[in-house]
């Protein structure tokens, strides 16, 4: 179907708006760059010290508040950073996190976007206080939402392009695909607890659309991909594994926002078993979701579900709510974008005024998953009821 001039100038609407957007969004927020904070002790430092032939999970010369945690591939794949002073790669991490965020706002919206959508998109995003914090810390979430995203939509286009009866350009085209989806799918792997529910998923969808080669195909393209992006390090300093152990191991443990943590605060040695019960339910309902819906929408579904099953998480990772909100507000009309935007002015409100307490502590946000997907799960529910309801007229 060729696009109308509706469709194309909205889509080029959008981007010129996405544009203007990241431009005083980056000016506006400058000032929420602090140098010392997790951007400087999980990525820059380590590549720092990598590009200079040192173990980049041994920073203790470079004074960290926190010793490196993040997984190699995104050392890897962000090593130049490394060549640059802190300062300067602050920056360039800032402006590349607002670029992320707009990415984020264009793809989540898939075939229903529109300039309206996308400027309320935008500003429900980059004014979520949380993307504040993500902003102030240099954080990696908003990274591992962007490749998500990416990853399942070039992945599902590798599969749409059939398959000739040789090597020719089309084939080549699918597995380029296929490959620089892997390789997304790596790098946000360098959060892994982040991404468990979308690769269970995501495996699932491979399993039930070809059995386990497409399956055990995917993996061994994640493996590869993940071995390719921690060639950096392998080359610079051979011996960083034993190094990443320790540094990993020296983790303190804190009140994360989870359930987990909630729970065995409250019930204790129960609220273990409470957390366990939640995880496999979600679990049990992530397949579900994989097998009744669009990859795409599916994968929306399991980022915003990996906070409830993880007990380790930070608010600022909550950014992985923005495409199933995103995606639901787009797709609804205006009575229920009028409720979402009634749940998020609640939800921006109580955060707020958390986080300008004198004493805030991160714990306090756990409600924030279970709030968006509650309005998302109640938005969806309104949307299909009339149709429920007219398909079953003795309810």
């Amino acid at each position: 179907m060729q696009p109308t001039f509706s469709s194309r100038f909205h889509k080029y609407a959008s981007i010129f708006a996405l544009a203007l957007i990241a431009v005083v969004i980056a000016i506006l927020f400058w000032g929420l760059m602090l140098p010392r904070k997790d951007f400087y002790n999980e990525l820059w430092g380590p590549a720092y010290l990598l590009v200079r032939g040192q173990s980049p999970y041994n920073t203790a010369s470079l004074n960290p508040v926190l010793p490196a945690a993040w997984l190699p591939m995104s050392i890897g794949f962000f090593f130049p950073f490394g060549w640059l002073g802190e300062t300067p790669a602050l920056q360039g991490w800032y402006l590349f996190t607002i670029l992320e965020i707009c990415l984020i706002v264009y793809l989540a919206q898939g075939e229903k976007i529109n300039l309206f959508n996308t400027i309320a998109a935008a500003l429900m995003c980059f004014f979520f206080p949380l993307t504040l914090n993500h902003l102030n810390l240099g954080q990696f979430s908003v990274t591992v939402t962007a490749c998500w995203a990416l990853a399942v939509r070039l992945c599902e286009r590798s599969e749409a392009i059939s398959l000739p009866h040789k090597i020719d350009s089309s084939q080549r085209t699918r597995t380029l695909l296929a490959m620089t989806g892997a390789m997304l799918i790596a790098l946000a792997l360098s959060k892994p607890h982040l991404c468990s529910l979308a690769l269970l998923g995501f495996s699932y969808r491979q399993t039930a659309r070809g059995g386990l080669r497409p399956m055990l195909s995917l993996w061994a393209r994640i493996l590869i991909s993940c071995f390719i992006l921690c060639l950096p390090l392998f080359i610079a300093y051979p011996n960083w594994i034993p190094d990443a152990l320790v540094s990993m191991g020296k983790n303190g443990y804190w009140a994360f926002p989870s359930l987990y943590v909630l729970f065995a605060r409250f019930i204790g040695a129960w609220g273990y078993a409470l957390a366990g019960g939640v995880a496999l339910i979600v679990v049990a309902l992530n397949f579900q979701i994989w097998k009744k819906l669009p990859p795409q929408n599916a994968l929306y579904w399991s980022l915003a579900l990996a906070p409830l099953t993880t007990p380790y998480v930070g608010s600022w990772d909550f950014v992985v709510l923005f495409p199933l909100l995103i995606s639901t507000y787009v797709n609804v009309d205006w009575k229920r974008k009028s409720f979402l935007w009634i749940a998020y002015l609640v939800a921006w409100g109580l955060m707020a005024r958390i986080q300008m307490m004198e004493v805030s502590r991160n714990h306090y946000f756990w409600w924030v998953p279970l709030w968006f997907i509650g309005a998302v799960a109640a938005t969806k529910a309104a949307r299909d009821a009339p149709l429920f309801l007219k398909n079953n007229h003795r309810f």
